[in-house]
């Protein structure tokens, strides 16, 4: 019978057999067969973190992470295909039936000096020790394969019956150690659809500082991750209630009240749906909702500070191009957006349509399909879309190529997009001699 065990106590429960029997029906067979191993050479593994939590809410679990009491040396002559992917912190990678898994010895962790990894690592034989340094109780539980039993020293169990995300242990030690963990807090409120326990929320805040160390690409990282959760607005209200927000965006900080209130409801109705082809980065709508109200110059500073990359700034550079469209406008600023929008033109123009009903603004459904029928047109100009190219500027100046190639294509874009029926070879080259005898 499997068994849930919490520290020295063991209990038999109804329910717990079966959370075991849960996970024990999706476990991989490479999973199986390497716990298998260890034990049959006296050591003890467990499949630990997130793959468990996942397992035992109805998810699909995406990797599968061993922890052992065997040291590293130990598993790598255990297993004939191995990797020492981080053997300096007890992580070796054993390859079976071609299928990679992470293996980790057991272990405690001293300080951390840098707010971020710890000084040093030590080897502990208890698993219970070992779930002990993790950061939140329903990532703190494990499975045993060969006793099949579920060990949970910290009650995770419970905290995920109830939806709760709490600190293992001190909340107030788990952030210092590692200021990512502040952030994650709030992630997983969002993408687990849970509650912050009040003592854990309440450690955040003088822990700023600690968080305040933490790479830009890791705090990006999970952004990402916030992204794709149903309501993301649940972990960005907790990064704005704790003070999270601004020390990472503090431009979306220092939003008024009404503002940020109306940039989550924007946030959580973005499109999200990885399988709808007009995004090619299914976050960017999302990000581009989060940073919609924030002032165009300090969003893409804040961007680039964030190790986004460029593709990434162009797309949010794009929703603010795109809140030139309100109100009424013209012709020529249709195809200037149009044009701007490029493949992006869909979820860019959902947006739009969103923000302009959450302000209560009827005129954008018009709009979007002016927008819509200029692009029919082929009306979305670019310089490439120009009857006449660089090599015919050069050609009707008799010079080489120079700076003023560009600048006469780009006042020839000009008149294009303020008049479309111009866009004729013969109409442009007319055009073009003009503005070289100006010059001349």
């Amino acid at each position: 019978m499997a068994r849930a065990m919490y520290g020295s106590v063991t209990e038999t429960d109804t329910s717990d057999d079966e959370r075991a029997s849960r996970v024990e029906r999706v476990l991989p067979q490479g999973v199986r067969k390497l716990c298998r191993v260890l034990a049959d050479n006296g050591h003890g593994a467990w499949v630990v973190g997130g793959c468990v939590r996942d397992v035992l809410m109805g998810r699909e679990a995406s990797d599968w992470d061993i922890a052992t009491s065997a040291q590293p040396e130990a598993v790598q002559k255990l297993f004939r295909r191995t990797i020492p992917t981080g053997i300096q912190h007890g992580t070796v990678t054993v390859l079976i039936d071609r299928e990679q898994f992470e293996v980790t010895t057991l272990r405690g962790e001293a300080e951390y000096s840098d707010g971020r990894r710890p000084d040093h690592v030590f080897f502990v034989t208890s698993i219970e020790d070992d779930l002990g340094r993790r950061d939140f109780t329903v990532n703190a539980i494990a499975y045993d394969p060969v006793g099949r039993c579920l060990v949970d020293p910290w009650k995770g169990l419970s905290d995920l019956s109830e939806k709760v995300i709490r600190a293992v242990r001190d909340p107030m030690e788990r952030f210092h150690e590692d200021g990512l963990r502040v952030l994650r807090a709030a992630r997983f409120v969002s993408s687990l659809e849970f509650a912050l326990e009040p003592a854990t929320e309440a450690g955040i805040a003088p822990n700023l500082p600690t968080f305040a160390k933490v790479s830009p690409e890791r705090i990006r990282d999970e952004w990402v991750k916030a992204f794709k959760a149903k309501a993301p607005s649940l972990a960005f209200e907790i990064m704005r209630r704790t003070g999270m927000l601004g020390v990472c965006c503090l431009p979306l900080h220092q939003l008024n009240d009404a503002t940020f209130a109306r940039t989550m409801q924007r946030l959580d109705q973005a499109p999200r749906d990885v399988s709808d082809a007009s995004i090619r980065e299914p976050f960017l709508a999302r990000l581009g909702a989060l940073l919609w109200d924030v002032d165009a110059k300090a969003a893409d500073a804040w961007l680039d500070a964030m190790r986004y990359s460029k593709r990434d700034r162009e797309a949010v550079q794009m929703t603010h191009r795109v809140r030139t469209l309100e109100g009424e406008p013209t012709e020529m600023q249709l195809r200037k957006a149009a044009a701007a929008m490029k493949q992006d033109v869909q979820w860019l123009l959902d947006l739009f349509v969103l923000d302009a009903s959450l302000r209560s603004d009827a005129s954008a459904l018009e709009t979007r399909e002016r927008v819509l029928a200029v692009l029919d047109r082929g009306e979305a100009f670019t310089i490439k879309s120009l009857a006449l190219t660089g090599a015919d500027v050069m050609s009707l100046s008799g010079k080489g190529p120079g700076r003023y190639v560009g600048v006469v294509l780009e006042k020839l874009l000009a008149i294009i997009l303020e008049d479309p029926s111009q866009n004729q070879r013969e109409t442009l080259a007319s055009h073009t001699q003009r503005m070289l005898r100006e010059v001349s």
